[in-house]
């Protein structure tokens, strides 16, 4: 081939990479304008460039961030933005943030748009953190523009991945301004938890006696999940531990004391004495949080903490009755008198309770006649989601009427179809067949 022949085909292969590219970049506009997280973590991917200078003189990260999605953020930093981006640009795009953070979303769109009549404000789901919330954030739209208000977690996240140690007093004060569901509490709750240091660490725990309940309130959390994701030094979950034991004897606010005490389920052996005071607490959350502490950890339980989970198995409020029932669940194979309470529980006349109560029954694992007659009862019941409870139970317990059951569980609705009861009941032969199969060749 010749040399001409080649530079034609060269300069062929880049104008059609050019126009591969300029397609690639104008999806991802649209995906940042349509908050398409997923789609836009896929086109960066492939290789659509997040740093390419726009007409106006952004660029499609900088677009991101003025949007106020930490998803979208997310999506378009990559790994390791700091050796990508220059300081000036890391510059900019922190102070872009911080402007929108201060001014807040609403008066912002308000003075770029002149607009003057209602916004249109809408909660929505951003992005999750740790497989363990969905927060979400206010959608604003006003103008013909369209932002979320969650530039409090998208400068958090850009300070990190930039490696701006932002004082934690200043991480919990962000949070502090949001609920616990929004997505600048969790970006600080995610961020403080990566840093992890002693510094770090001792400075979210002095902010368990500030004056502010909100600021307690996200110190209670961050031990909570700490206690659920992160695995951290044995002298530091003894720390923990002591923390939350004087803390559970002080706090004031129900909501706050709710959360000590179920990081305190998760944490220490004596949560269960320290929760038997709170069992009878005016506030429901509390109540709640203490049925879970009662009956971990210390065993067998003391005759007050057995009395107390049956007070809570007869509460007014019906999330309390439901969460004695999971409680409960956990030691239905031990215990006669918590079999009794969450069988009781599974005739309760709230529907929630009766499938709390079934979903404790089911794990429990409790070959006892009267949970096994429980069980296949459930297999009456109309909601398929009992049904599935009662099936799933009796496969775990390699009950031989699985098959049967399976049968009266009826074809799944398409909200099972990737549920792990389901896969349990409807692999129960597969299971008992290789177990056989194992058994004889052991012989």
């Amino acid at each position: 081939m010749s040399r001409e022949w080649v530079r034609v085909d060269e300069q062929a292969d880049g104008a059609a990479n050019a126009r591969a590219g300029a397609a690639a970049d104008g999806a991802l506009l649209a995906a940042i304008r349509t908050f398409e997280v997923a789609g836009a973590r896929e086109l960066v991917e492939g290789g659509a460039d997040p740093d390419r200078r726009l007409p106006d003189g952004t660029t499609p990260l900088g677009l991101a961030v003025a949007s106020g999605s930490p998803g979208l953020v997310s999506a378009l930093l990559g790994k390791e933005p700091r050796l990508r981006l220059p300081a000036a640009e890391r510059d900019r795009l922190l102070a872009l943030a911080r402007h929108w953070y201060d001014a807040g979303a609403e008066a912002e769109l308000r003075r770029l748009s002149g607009a003057r009549g209602p916004a249109e404000v809408v909660r929505v789901a951003d992005e999750p953190y740790d497989g363990l919330e969905e927060p979400d954030v206010e959608q604003v739209t006003l103008g013909g523009r369209t932002v979320r208000a969650g530039h409090g977690a998208v400068l958090t996240k850009l300070e990190w991945a930039f490696r701006v140690l932002t004082p934690p007093g200043e991480l919990i004060a962000r949070a502090a301004r949001a609920d616990a569901r929004h997505v600048d509490f969790w970006e600080s709750l995610d961020v403080l938890q990566e840093r992890g240091g002693d510094r770090t660490w001792q400075a979210v725990l002095a902010r368990r006696n500030h004056p502010d309940r909100s600021h307690r309130f996200f110190v209670a959390e961050y031990l909570r999940v700490l206690g659920v994701v992160v695995a951290h030094s044995e002298a530091r979950q003894e720390e923990a531990d002591r923390v939350l034991l004087a803390w559970a004897a002080e706090e004031s606010d129900p909501g706050v004391l709710a959360t000590v005490l179920e990081a305190l389920a998760m944490a220490d052996e004596a949560s269960a004495a320290v929760a038997l005071p709170h069992a009878g607490h005016p506030d429901p959350r509390v109540r709640r949080a203490a049925a879970d502490c009662l009956l971990k950890w210390q065993w067998p339980p003391s005759t007050a903490a057995l009395a107390a989970v049956d007070a809570l198995a007869r509460d007014d409020d019906p999330e309390v009755r439901a969460a004695t029932a999971e409680a409960a669940g956990h030691t239905v194979r031990r215990l006669p008198e918590t079999r009794r309470i969450v069988l009781d529980l599974l005739d309760d006349e709230v529907h929630a309770v009766r499938l709390a109560a079934a979903h404790a029954l089911s794990r429990a694992r409790d070959p006892h006649p009267s949970v096994t007659e429980a069980l296949w009862g459930l297999l009456d019941e109309e909601d398929q989601e009992l049904r599935l409870e009662g099936a799933f139970g009796l496969s775990l317990l390699d009950d031989p009427r699985t098959p049967r059951a399976r049968e009266r569980v009826g074809r799944l609705e398409p909200r099972f179809h990737e549920d792990v009861r389901a896969d349990g009941v409807w692999a129960w032969e597969r299971r008992r067949r290789d177990r056989a199969a194992r058994t004889a060749r052991e012989r």
